[in-house]
């Protein structure tokens, strides 16, 4: 729900106008008309440039008052209807584009200009690349926020959405999550909003994995979601992985680097990062001492994820427990140094043997 001093679509327009203007260089002429809008009641605000030596292009701005993830398809298609010649730029404006939104329709190869400053216009001649940042978030919502994918509620929704290939009823998801059923909605309907999962005939599918995985590892990283501490094992890393073989008494899971072994190997190791239940118990039964300077284990504690990075763990090769894949590509994409390359590289095996990690 948006506030009384949101701006108006002629406001918007204003500003979409001046965002333009105020971004070319002196010697560029910009010029505004109104015209017609196919498919609308409404006049669309049409740009015309030119540049010092007389090429022209004419941006063709379509206005929404909202614009969600999933709309991008069906605005892209009406933008590029609009752009009737070559020299036709479509350019989508609105009071807020939100980042994934932003991205959606940079993909697509669509300008766009919002109310907080986001500007992406791209002409290919003359040419023209305008690129800044305004807002990450609607400041003209009022009430619920929109949503994330962060807390306990979302990941074990979004855990179960990507460790199943499978489509799934509110019921069934609610049983293989923990969730409970206030949960399961808004986290789906969040997901819907985005476009990272569509219904049919009141069953819910993931459209793209990848995407999910990526939006969940970006709204919940390890950092914010666990309490973290690092420690030595002067015996070394193979030595306390050695230990973890034994059933432990409390819940484990290796990640990061140790872990993605299992599927994709990278590089060697320098340290091992493990969830456990309790680092004081952990590191007292495993006789771990504090060291921030050379760790080279690295326990980590859930405080708002509950249980969810115990959940589909498997047994390494050598015999101690490994968090699911998907958890551990998410909890590399957020680590230091060379780790998100490995979760890229991670990424990259899950892409191409999806069968082999994704349950029935």
């Amino acid at each position: 729900m948006a506030t009384s001093n949101a701006p108006t679509a002629a406001e918007v327009e204003r500003i979409v106008a001046a965002s333009v203007r105020d971004r070319l260089p002196l010697s560029w002429k910009a010029a505004e008309t109104r015209e017609a809008g196919a498919g609308s009641q409404r006049p669309g605000l049409v740009i015309n440039l030119e540049s010092p030596d007389g090429r022209a292009a004419r941006l063709v701005v379509e206005f929404k008052q909202v614009l969600e993830r999933r709309d991008v398809g069906r605005i892209v298609e009406q933008s590029r209807r609009l752009a009737t010649s070559p020299a036709h730029v479509p350019v989508v404006a609105t009071r807020y584009l939100s980042a994934s939104v932003r991205e959606a329709l940079a993909e697509q190869g669509l300008s766009y200009v919002d109310a907080t400053g986001n500007v992406r216009i791209v002409i290919e001649s003359p040419a023209v690349f305008i690129s800044e940042r305004g807002e990450d978030r609607d400041p003209w919502r009022m009430g619920r926020p929109r949503g994330t994918l962060k807390g306990e509620p979302a990941a074990r929704v979004a855990r179960a959405l990507l460790d199943y290939g499978r489509d799934w009823t509110v019921r069934e998801l609610m049983a293989a999550s923990g969730s409970s059923s206030g949960a399961a909605y808004r986290v789906l309907e969040y997901l819907e909003r985005e476009d990272l999962v569509e219904k049919e005939d009141k069953r819910y599918r993931v459209t793209d994995w990848e995407r999910l995985l990526r939006a969940w590892s970006a709204d919940a990283s390890f950092q914010t979601t666990t309490r973290v501490m690092a420690f030595i094992e002067p015996r070394g890393v193979d030595h306390f992985l050695g230990r973890l073989t034994k059933e432990p008494e409390f819940p484990v899971a290796v990640t990061g680097s140790t872990a993605a072994k299992e599927w994709a190997t990278y590089a060697p190791a320098k340290a091992a990062y493990v969830y456990v239940s309790s680092i004081q118990e952990a590191s007292e039964q495993w006789g771990l001492r504090p060291n921030a300077a050379a760790p080279n284990v690295i326990l980590l504690e859930p405080k708002t994820v509950g249980e969810v990075p115990f959940t589909n763990t498997i047994r390494s090769k050598e015999g101690y427990p490994v968090a699911a894949v998907a958890q551990v590509a998410a909890d590399l994409l957020n680590g230091p140094g060379r780790e998100p390359a490995e979760g890229e590289y991670l990424i990259e095996w899950m892409k191409t043997n999806e069968e082999a990690w994704r349950r029935d």
